[in-house]
């Protein structure tokens, strides 16, 4: 495998999970104009759909690309049938640079030659490096606040530990087993403990816990991609939303005193925050105040959680497994047919040997004008 190899499969995934991220916009633009943005449990599907279509990828294209229709969606082949219809009002040269516009950044990415090549590459060098210093900073805040804690309460594959170091609970998970973490102070407020720790092993049943480690082990490879970023951000609020949901279907505490509580919690976070500063992980954990939303901050996170729970109580809304099944696999189809449309064939097709002949055509014209010039 050469260097060209590893750059253009770097630069083919990255765009893959861009184009994933506006499908996944797109649905989430599809359930605000029908009204349905409060069925987080299926939106959340999606989410989990489009990162598991972007997964497997790289092992259907392959065989998606011996399917005898796969060279008519060709998203470039398209363009350039346009142009020899003359539908496009291009010269040839001037087409023929536009389709081998990313085969064109791939070589001038591997070679290196160009200063503007030289400076992407270091900047996505250096915030991968960045990122995998946050990353390793977050595991010796999580490593600190579970052996500096005693267990409370230990099953097979969880361990509830109690910490002095944290001021909010979170969930994580090692190799083997999950871990519940919540502050020491907690302990006297048997009510609350109760209620945080209801929520967080809801997150482990939800498999919220096992996203998000996920998601920050590949964080370095997508650090500068925006589809990543809104991916992720929608899995955690959705997450977030639809864990309230469920915790609160069990019945266990009424919808007052479970906000009351969580406000209650944030206001200990803010007290004690000068005190136990850099305790709490951003990172390879699920936090009871849920993550902070980009640009708006934690309290506008924790706002929309009360307020979507003040909604349920006057309009209940209930996700039905079959829809979301349904429209996961409608997701997938679509990403799975946008990279067919976007890969390149491994033959060439009749259009582009059409534009490639058009090209020399125009070439040997143009020397054909110089040369009548220079007589």
């Amino acid at each position: 495998m050469t260097v060209h190899d590893i750059v253009g499969g770097t630069v083919w995934i990255q765009l893959m999970v861009l184009m994933a991220a506006m499908m996944f916009a797109l649905f989430e633009l599809f359930f605000a104009a029908l009204g349905q943005r409060r069925h987080f449990t299926t939106r959340r599907r999606l989410g989990f759909a489009a990162c598991l279509s972007v997964l497997v990828l790289p092992l259907m294209l392959p065989f998606l690309m011996t399917v005898p229709y796969a060279a008519q969606m060709n998203v470039t082949d398209a363009i350039v049938a346009q142009y020899l219809k003359g539908n496009i009002s291009i010269t040839a040269m001037e087409m023929s640079a536009f389709v081998d516009t990313r085969a064109n950044w791939v070589s001038a990415l591997s070679s290196g030659t160009s200063v503007l090549a030289q400076t992407i590459v270091a900047c996505v060098v250096i915030a991968a490096l960045l990122r995998i210093g946050y990353l390793a900073m977050n595991v010796a805040r999580i490593m600190r606040a579970v052996r500096g804690g005693w267990v409370l309460r230990r099953t097979r594959w969880t361990r509830i530990v109690v910490s002095p170091s944290v001021t909010v609970p979170f969930s994580t998970r090692g190799l083997w087993r999950y871990y519940v973490v919540v502050p020491q102070s907690m302990v006297m407020d048997p009510g609350t403990l109760r209620m945080s720790l209801g929520h967080e092993l809801q997150h482990i049943r939800q498999g919220d816990v096992d996203a998000e480690v996920l998601l920050s082990l590949v964080s370095p490879l997508f650090v500068l991609n925006p589809g990543y970023w809104y991916v992720s951000g929608r899995l955690r609020k959705l997450g977030e939303l639809s864990c309230d949901r469920a915790y609160l279907a069990k019945g266990r505490f009424d919808a007052h005193s479970y906000t009351t509580r969580l406000l209650n919690i944030a206001q200990r976070g803010m007290a004690n925050h000068g005190a136990n500063h850099g305790a709490n992980p951003n990172a390879f954990g699920v936090p009871l105040l849920g993550r902070a939303l980009p640009w708006r901050g934690r309290q506008s996170m924790l706002k929309s959680r009360i307020l979507e729970i003040a909604q349920d109580l006057d309009a209940p809304a209930r996700d039905r497994r079959w829809i979301g099944a349904v429209l996961s696999l409608g997701l997938a189809a679509c990403i799975l047919a946008g990279a067919m449309s976007l890969a390149r064939p491994a033959d060439w097709s009749h259009e582009r040997i059409m534009l490639s002949t058009v090209v020399n055509l125009e070439r040997i014209e143009n020397l054909n004008t110089l040369a009548q010039r220079s007589w």
